[in-house]
């Protein structure tokens, strides 16, 4: 069995315990070309187009593609900087063209917030990323993106504090959600909730209740077998259900139509 095959089966338990829609997206951060998995499309030479790493996202979640984009393939200036595929020195015209349209209204507040906050990797750290649902990725992710509602992220959220005995502490930002939901945990190793930005509301297609969890490659098993066990124990996302008020109170006319019918009236079941 191969080292994927692991996560492969990893990923068809999560979609099923959490009852997800899309798949689960295994992320894996690109050294050199050798690293490319066989599966994998290049947008540009192999599909005749670029993207943006949100439509990527989509691309893979939605319809199971296996991608891999370097450089040339993207079509959005946030993933390039960064995960350091181009150049981004201070002072200079793009670095301030960029900084200055990140929406934030100061400029010297911006450079400031792109200086100490905005997830970046070392220039010429990478080529790129390589993504493929989890159940069929043919390489071992760095980390996996789940796109999940509310309620779905709850129970995965149940299951990191079963299983670590701690809070998942999060920040936010609402934009750059294709940096923030990645470049954070391939530096610090931890789980990661991110709010979809704009882009993958027009053009990644994100449905407007949906939310990121960022998974680190280490720690799926354990998120897993936490959602198993609560499952178990009667608390899973498929168990959890709302209750209904049966024999509910109702306008007197309905009991006065049921009491002609000769069926139960509300006064006489409350006897």
């Amino acid at each position: 069995m191969a080292e994927y095959d692991v996560y492969n089966k990893l990923g068809e338990e999560l979609e099923k315990l959490l009852i997800l829609r899309y798949a689960p997206i295994a992320v894996k951060l690109l050294k050199t070309e050798g690293d490319i998995p066989r599966s994998a499309q290049r947008p540009k030479r192999d599909l005749g187009m670029h993207l943006a790493l949100c439509q990527a996202f989509a691309m893979v979640r939605r319809q199971r593609k296996s991608l891999a984009l370097l450089k040339e393939d993207h079509w959005c200036v946030w993933p390039l900087i960064g995960f350091g595929l181009v150049p981004f020195e201070e002072g200079t015209d793009y670095h301030d063209l960029a900084v200055t349209a990140n929406f934030i209204e100061d400029p010297d507040k911006a450079r400031a917030f792109f200086k100490t906050s905005y997830p970046r990797l070392a220039p010429g750290s990478n080529i790129g990323l390589a993504l493929a649902p989890l159940d069929t990725a043919d390489f071992v992710p760095d980390f996996i993106l789940v796109y999940l509602k509310p309620a779905q992220l709850r129970s995965a959220l149940m299951s990191i504090k079963y299983k670590t005995g701690t809070l998942l502490e999060a920040q936010f930002d609402s934009v750059d959600s294709c940096v923030h939901s990645t470049i954070p945990v391939l530096k610090d190793g931890k789980y990661k909730i991110t709010v979809p930005d704009p882009g993958e509301y027009e053009r990644g297609l994100t449905d407007e209740d949906e939310m990121i969890l960022s998974v680190p490659g280490d720690k799926l098993s354990d998120l897993v077998a936490g959602l198993r066990r609560l499952s178990d124990m009667g608390f899973g996302y498929r168990q959890l259900h709302m209750e209904m008020a049966v024999d509910f109170p109702r306008p007197q006319f309905y009991d006065d139509l049921f009491r002609m019918w000769g069926l139960d009236t509300g006064e006489i079941w409350k006897r």
